[in-house]
């Protein structure tokens, strides 16, 4: 058995954070284990009762030590989804993977990528109906429909398709004929992947198996209706090992806010945390959202900067606002933030770059991005380990992007909606007692 993620205690356990309270305290994660010893899905989570919704790419992992030697020949575990195959594919540490999705919720999100390597760019698309391989018996006959990294092999990207964007009907039949393929990686939803196993005496990956990889395989859960039951089945000699998943809208009471301290002194980060499932579309890497969190102008972008806060869509024209998207992904009250620095008519905190988000000043004394103004309130969360759909405000260095003004006044705050919640950030003064003095 491995560990395999890092999850959190359920919810029902904490305080419920009710409108307009203060931010309650910050929630810690705790490690989890996979149900079974050789199967590993990564929407498996007691946290949030194994939902996933959206585009959010799923990874299937075999760890399996019967089959796990890189230099001995094995055949491919049979891992259904649904009873579709699910095509498996070894990494250089021994597993098996393999990774699915929506179709059309992979549509969806791909139809915003305007860039190669930005974005929710899931990479070339290709139809069940295709004779491309890149393996002798590998074929992706039981989807309906698979992504590729690089693109080429007569694969259709929106980012290549002429200016018309892809619908299911529209996925070309690709062919082994490799055609231009990007020279970096065009997916940008599954970003640290395991490389394959090319020992000749072992998987064999060959290089078209590593220019199209990860394969993102797609099946349709949503267009007959939702809530969807995802089996995902283990073949394993012995008894077959079974995860169980729900496609849907993330149910409400999943969905919450939290911060490092029930009200906050002058000169402090403002550390806050977000649960949220629905945020995690790659289940590889921490996955990064910046909300331009204006009552009057919000805006929501997915990878504005990478993990170490280094602008990535920002400043490009892969900067997409997703915020009319929202409905379309499934998400439900979640997914929009919006700030009210001064309800009271005082600004008590100011924005702040940190390991999370490049600011920088507008010339005015205000904080913006390259594409987001200082009106627009950015704000950045980003998730505080892959695959946890927990994020956070600060960074490793617990610097937030926001701060309370030194000069704050007592009792006055700011608010944060999310989730159709409002939670005030309170300025508080606390007194403390020194006492000085000698020992014998």
């Amino acid at each position: 058995m491995i560990i395999v993620s890092s999850f959190g205690t359920p919810l029902q356990t904490l305080p419920q954070a009710k409108a307009m309270e203060g931010l309650i305290p910050k929630y810690e994660p705790t490690q989890h284990i996979s149900s079974n010893p050789n199967l590993y899905v990564s929407a498996e989570n007691p946290l949030f009762k194994n939902y996933f919704a959206g585009p959010m790419v799923i990874e299937v992992i075999v760890t399996d030590p019967d089959i796990q030697r890189l230099d001995q020949v094995y055949g491919e575990p049979i891992v259904t989804v649904n009873g579709k195959r699910l095509r498996m594919a070894q990494g250089t540490d021994g597993n098996w993977y393999g990774y699915f999705a929506d179709r059309d919720q992979a549509i969806a999100a791909a139809n915003t990528a305007v860039l190669t390597g930005k974005g929710l760019n899931f990479g070339g698309f290709c139809s069940s109906s295709s004779s491309f391989s890149p393996k002798s018996g590998v074929s992706y006959s039981e989807t309906v429909g698979f992504t590729i990294a690089r693109g080429g092999f007569g694969s259709i990207n929106n980012t290549n398709n002429g200016g018309s964007k892809i619908t299911p009907s529209n996925l070309p039949a690709c062919t082994n004929t490799q055609g231009p393929i990007t020279t970096n990686q065009m997916e940008h939803v599954v970003r640290e992947n395991k490389t394959l196993n090319t020992n000749v005496n072992g998987f064999a990956a060959s290089t078209a198996y590593e220019n199209v990889w990860p394969v993102i395989q797609l099946y349709d859960f949503g267009s007959h209706g939702i809530p969807t039951p995802i089996t995902i089945d283990y073949q394993k000699a012995g008894g077959d090992q079974i995860v169980n998943l729900i496609f849907d809208r993330i149910p409400s009471n999943f969905i919450r806010v939290y911060a490092a301290r029930p009200d906050f002194p002058p000169g402090s980060q403002v550390q806050g945390d977000l649960l949220d499932p629905q945020l995690n579309i790659d289940p590889t890497s921490e996955d990064s959202w910046t909300w331009g969190a204006s009552i009057t102008n919000s805006s929501l972008f997915y990878m504005a900067f990478d993990r170490n806060g280094v602008p990535d869509a920002d400043g490009t024209s892969a900067m997409q606002n997703l915020i009319g998207n929202l409905t379309t992904f499934m998400f439900n009250h979640n997914g929009k933030v919006t700030e009210n620095p001064a309800p009271q008519g005082v600004l008590v905190a100011k924005q702040q770059s940190n390991g999370i988000q490049t600011l920088f000043d507008d010339g005015t004394g205000r904080l913006r991005t390259k594409s987001i103004t200082a009106r627009s309130i950015p704000v950045t969360a980003l998730e505080i380990q892959p695959n946890v759909g927990i994020f956070a405000s600060y960074d490793t260095g617990g610097i937030a992007d926001s701060i309370i003004l030194n000069n704050a006044p007592r009792d006055k705050s700011f608010t944060v909606t999310y989730n159709d919640k409002t939670y005030s950030v309170i300025v508080k003064y606390h007194n403390a007692k020194l006492v000085m003095g000698y020992t014998h």
